[in-house]
């Protein structure tokens, strides 16, 4: 029997198994239920077990873990919300890897040529649309790419881009609120907004700001990683952005070998761009070649979802989604990437939260819980689910996504991304009220987090999101949270090292669940249903 049946068939038993528990669950909701840290203890180590061997999606391993969670939704008593009544939605994906043969990038201005050293000085991704891909165009500089009417930023104006590369820096200046940020400085923002001005692909320039989130060594690492989109019925990409063809960074050293012709050194003019001083804009006289090979493949993964019904009349038919992503890097031969706190405690936190809102009485409105396939694969698994729910999309109100909290500390504040942008915000705050917290605002606004999660695949389809994390503050004055989290971020991260060896404040790990259960009961219970706020961003450009 292959794999995807053995689950599909598994998950469906473990369902039909479960079903009376849900008609009979009548245990009544104690003023405040009490998350047990046993519990999340014991989702935490079966999750991040070498056995899972890092829970790559389309591998042995999320198989597992995905078996896992399904049971853990039957024992809940959980409706199942998957095909042929099992908690798995499948998700189709298209895969892609380089070829044995190194990409290549050349520069030419006239007849004179220089090959960029791959790895080394640029890196690249396999072409997921065609096997063989060549793209030959001249350059042209768009500062960062962005055009932010709102924040008085338009870098395509007067510029012709049309059959030419655009090469931007990466990232947004520094002077953008948190999210609104992220969103103009995210890469598919970026490329989609070039492709609108016909442009045919896009070259980052790394950056001194984007080594820090994302340094250029790492890509070395993970240049065998396999790409991956989801496909639509018809075969083409789900995330495919029509017209552009080709896609590549350049580390910082060699990025003033594009940008010679503005007669500015590197440093300079990234340091003009910061400050948001006029930076020179237009043709670098440099034309460049950008070949890759592919191999290409098909695989399947799955969301596995689950829902607790609503009890009012008329609110049971909204539906606050709680997601959390399942995935997390795999293997590099022998060596294992667990990813504990990212995301094996998120999915540990999010199955103890349903166990209480399951056990409690019903809340008016229904709450769907999905763990999600591929998020390390740029959130295939979530822009898949919110575009095809397995409920009437405009049922779906809210999403509140669990991703990575960093709980080494003793946290009395939380960072809630997205809060500021709808009235889910004023829930976080009686929420962490609740528990005597405090709300504070994003203490590293470069990481751009807000729009590296499953969350944003919410808003792009109009639905108001929020992640939670812990703030920098510490009940243990001894402790500095926000250098705790760094470390994490710049020794852990993506690394073998996110082990279930770190120091897990248990404490924290606790409290961090019983928020989110008191965030989605405040959700699930409030009589209005969650909105954007009148002129709001992300309402005015997503709301529906």
């Amino acid at each position: 029997m292959k794999r995807r049946d053995l689950l599909e068939t598994w998950v469906a038993a473990a369902a039909a198994a479960a079903l009376p528990a849900a008609a009979n669950s009548t245990v009544a909701l104690m003023h405040r239920a009490q998350a047990d840290l046993r519990r999340l203890q014991a989702h935490l180590h079966f999750l991040a077990d070498p056995l899972l061997e890092g829970r790559e999606t389309g591998t042995r391993g999320y198989d597992l873990a995905a078996a896992y969670v399904a049971s853990q939704f039957a024992q809940l008593g959980l409706k199942p919300m998957g095909d042929a009544g099992s908690y798995a939605l499948p998700v189709p994906l298209r895969t892609s890897r380089l070829a044995a043969t190194a990409p290549s990038l050349d520069l030419c201005r006239g007849e004179t040529c220089e090959r960029l050293a791959w790895l080394d000085e640029f890196s690249t991704r396999p072409d997921l649309s065609v096997l063989h891909s060549d793209v030959k165009a001249p350059l042209v500089f768009a500062g960062y790419g962005i055009t932010a009417p709102r924040f008085g930023l338009d870098d395509y104006a007067g510029l012709d881009v049309k059959g030419r590369i655009a090469v931007v820096l990466s990232g947004r200046p520094p002077q953008m609120p948190s999210t609104e940020g992220a969103h103009f400085g995210n890469g598919r923002t970026k490329a989609e907004l070039a492709a609108r001005h016909g442009a045919v692909g896009v070259i980052t320039l790394a950056t001194p700001r984007s080594e820090i989130v994302a340094p250029f060594h790492l890509n070395r690492q993970f240049a065998d990683n396999v790409a991956m989109d989801w496909q639509t019925p018809d075969g083409r990409g789900g995330s495919d952005i029509p017209g552009l063809r080709a896609a590549a960074t350049v580390s910082v050293q060699a990025a003033p070998k594009l940008l010679a012709a503005l007669g500015r050194d590197y440093a300079t003019l990234v340091s003009d761009a910061e400050a948001g001083r006029p930076l020179p804009r237009g043709d670098l006289g440099l034309v460049a070649r950008l070949v890759r090979h592919s191999v290409h493949g098909q695989a399947r993964s799955h969301n596995i979802a689950g829902l607790i019904e609503g009890r009012h009349p008329r609110l049971k038919d909204e539906v606050v989604v709680l997601s959390a992503h399942l995935d997390h890097l795999g293997k590099k031969g022998d060596t294992i990437y667990p990813g504990a706190m990212d995301n094996a405690l998120g999915i540990a936190t999010l199955l103890e939260v349903f166990r209480l809102l399951a056990h409690g009485a019903a809340p008016d409105r229904s709450v769907l819980v999905v763990a999600l396939t591929a998020e390390e694969k740029n959130y295939l698994g979530s822009a898949y689910f919110a575009r095809n729910p397995p409920v009437s999309a405009a049922r779906l109100v809210a999403n509140v996504n669990i991703d990575m909290p960093i709980l080494l500390h003793d946290f009395k504040d939380v960072v809630a991304l997205g809060a500021e942008h709808s009235t889910l915000g004023d829930a976080v705050a009686r929420a962490a009220a609740d528990l005597g917290l405090g709300v504070a605002p994003d203490p590293q606004p470069e990481q751009s987090r807000f729009t590296r999660s499953d969350q944003y695949s919410f808003v792009r389809q109009g639905i108001p999101a929020v992640i939670l994390g812990p703030g920098g503050a510490s009940f243990d004055t001894k402790e500095d949270g926000n250098a705790l989290m760094r470390d994490f971020r710049r020794q852990r991260y993506h690394q073998p090292g996110d082990d279930l060896g770190q120091p897990f404040h248990w404490a924290a790990v606790q409290r961090f669940a019983q928020l989110q259960w008191g965030l989605a009961r405040e959700i699930a219970q409030q009589p209005e249903r969650p909105r954007w706020l009148p002129g709001d961003f992300f309402g005015d450009l997503y709301g529906r």
